[in-house]
């Protein structure tokens, strides 16, 4: 098994991990809101967009599953820079719709039964953003392995 692959296994085990023996014993539902993922997802895309770096971001996971070095040294600077800012926007994007969240958030201060859902979601958006860094840092990294065994061999 690739040890990309292996590296993703490892956050799902720890998060699992957490789940399990955290504070919530297990209540999975507290760690889903669809709309804070959709949120994140929607800033990449659009950056990737934007930059034409969607392409190269897709090629990237292709090239890093791929045993044999048939890609170019072009593809392979294509697909790092597609990563890094994908990592780049991602932060940023959670760190942005968190405080957003939490300016909505200042306007229920008078309803502290809302404060603790709120402030979840809000928090779950920037829990999202790491997790999607914890994933794409393992990639850039054997990307720019991959580019440095092109260049030398």
């Amino acid at each position: 098994m690739d040890m990309y692959f292996i590296s993703i296994v490892a956050v799902l085990i720890v998060s699992g991990l957490m789940l399990v023996w955290g504070p919530g014993r297990g209540n999975v539902a507290w760690f889903i809101d669809l709309p804070s993922l959709l949120l994140i997802l929607i800033f990449d895309v659009t950056m990737l967009l934007s930059t034409g770096l969607l392409k190269d971001f897709n090629n990237a996971f292709r090239l890093v599953a791929r045993k044999k070095s048939e890609e170019s040294v072009t593809e392979m600077k294509r697909a790092i820079e597609a990563v890094v800012l994908t990592r780049r926007v991602t932060l940023a994007a959670g760190g942005f719709t968190m405080l957003f969240q939490l300016v909505l958030i200042m306007a229920y201060m008078d309803d502290p039964a809302l404060l603790g859902p709120m402030l979840a979601v809000g928090i779950l958006t920037l829990l999202y953003a790491l997790a999607i860094v914890l994933v794409l840092l393992p990639l850039e990294s054997r990307l720019r392995l991959k580019l440095q065994n092109l260049l030398q061999g």
